[in-house]
């Protein structure tokens, strides 16, 4: 069940915000749960037992671990705990993948299908447990709240990925606002039109120019195909991402933000402050420290940063060109810190930001190309070579029809347009409060409009 699907909007959202604020204070963790289940089970009922089994593991582990920890031997519980969650891991998310890929028959196995935001509820798994090892976290003593932490809907799809710690207290104690509450129905009106209304129209822009053959394709438009990608994954992703935030709030939960402008990043490591942070910060706090050893600059440091990005590839998916990708991002990270240090904080904004986008740019052709070859030829057009030369009648044509939407896409990438709006309206003024919700109604209806035209897009992440 997708948050841009009409049976969400209208069904399944409507009916949970009735029973959930219906129910009293001391149930409202058990209707989350329940809710969260049907939510799951709705896309694959058959995967929403795994999804109960290994909550309900971790949830037993993690009192072995803490028992561990008192007695001496936690390191062996640890040991079974995560081995377990590693083989579940590796054999619902990769053997069905590698199936689908090698296009055997049975990848048509609804067991075998890749379960959706395995990776997501996963990886908060087994940060638990290792938090209980290292004593970063207290044991979950109920059940119930420990089912929420990992099962809550607005957030098991796609994350953000949180924090056993960060997230207890809000499990135990939260209180619902009509502050709140119509914060985070704004917050999912703003991220339903990034996913709906921008993320669709550029990836479609994008499929445009991916279509063309080689020949046909100059240096501008591969350009212009590979800003649509970049522009449709950001929308579609910080649209998903402000579409959950605002459901925690409506529920009662503040989530960390996932995105952060990554448009403005002046460096690669900015960048990933900035994009997908969590999943950064799950990756430095689990893997990259503990694999360099307090060394980060030498070689055992540099090991372990290309060993996590290769990882952190992997986990986007099986194919080639995600490792690559990995490597790209790991070389470029080291180069960053390590071999130029302070002295690339000296480099004027202006061009350490310009470096950066284009080294974004060419990231992502290796994350939307097929094979490494496909992916290197169309890095050849970038550079005008092998294609239609550097700019063409064609290219020229497609800047004059998307050229609108590049700028709308410009514009909703940078935090100052939102802003002008805030100022615009803040105030007493009640003329200002009524015109701000027919703003929003209308890019609802907006949105509904669309959905029902040409349906709901299945989201790049869905099926991680």
């Amino acid at each position: 069940m997708l948050f841009d699907s009409m049976i969400f909007l209208f069904g399944f959202l409507p009916v949970s915000l009735i029973l959930y604020y219906l129910t009293p204070a001391r149930f409202k963790n058990l209707m989350l749960v329940f809710l969260s289940m049907f939510f799951y089970a709705w896309g694959e009922p058959i995967h929403l037992f795994l999804l109960m089994f290994v909550t309900i593991w971790n949830y037993i582990g993690g009192k072995y671990v803490a028992k561990g920890r008192r007695r001496g031997n936690a390191k062996t519980a640890t040991f079974i705990v995560l081995g377990i969650d590693i083989l579940l891991f590796v054999i619902f998310k990769y053997t069905g993948a590698c199936l689908q890929i090698a296009g055997n028959e049975l990848s048509e196995n609804r067991f075998l299908m890749v379960p959706i935001g395995i990776s997501f509820f996963m990886l908060q798994n087994i940060a638990y447990i290792i938090d209980v090892y290292r004593g970063d976290a207290r044991i979950q003593k109920n059940l119930l709240n420990y089912a929420v932490f990992i099962m809550m809907f607005p957030k098991i799809v796609a994350g953000p990925l949180v924090s056993y710690s960060e997230f207890e207290e809000q499990i135990a104690k939260r209180k619902l606002s009509w502050n709140k509450f119509s914060e985070g129905i704004l917050r999912f009106i703003r991220g339903l039109v990034k996913k709906v209304l921008l993320g669709k129209a550029f990836m479609e822009m994008f499929e445009v120019f991916n279509s063309f053959s080689a020949n046909q394709i100059s240096a501008l438009s591969a350009w212009m195909g590979c800003l649509a990608f970049a522009f449709g994954i950001y929308f579609s992703f910080a649209g998903y991402c402000d579409m959950a935030c605002g459901l925690g709030k409506i529920f009662g939960f503040d989530f960390p933000e996932n995105t952060d402008y990554p448009c403005l990043a002046t460096g690669i490591m900015d960048y990933w402050s900035r994009w997908m942070s969590t999943l950064w910060k799950w990756f430095c706090s689990y893997v990259y420290w503990p694999l360099c050893g307090g060394n980060p600059s030498g070689i055992r440091g540099f090991f372990a940063l290309v060993s996590t990005w290769i990882l952190i590839g992997l986990w986007h998916g099986m194919d080639a060109t995600f490792v690559i990708w990995g490597i790209y991002f790991a070389i470029l990270l080291y180069v960053e810190g390590f071999v130029f240090g302070q002295t690339f904080e000296k480099i004027p904004v202006v061009i350490r930001w310009g470096f950066t986008m284009i080294l974004l740019m060419i990231s992502w052709v290796f994350f939307f190309s097929s094979s490494i070859g496909e992916a290197f030829s169309w890095l050849k057009l970038m550079i005008g070579i092998g294609g239609h030369g550097f700019i063409d009648s064609r290219a020229v044509s497609m800047l004059t029809i998307y050229g609108f939407l590049l700028f709308l896409g410009v514009l909703s990438g940078v935090p100052w347009t939102g802003k002008i709006y805030e100022k615009l309206i803040s105030g007493e003024e009640k003329w200002k409060t009524v015109l701000n919700c027919i703003v929003y109604i209308l890019l609802f209806l907006l949105c509904v409009a669309c959905i029902i035209q040409s349906g709901s897009r299945e989201f790049f992440y869905f099926r991680f």
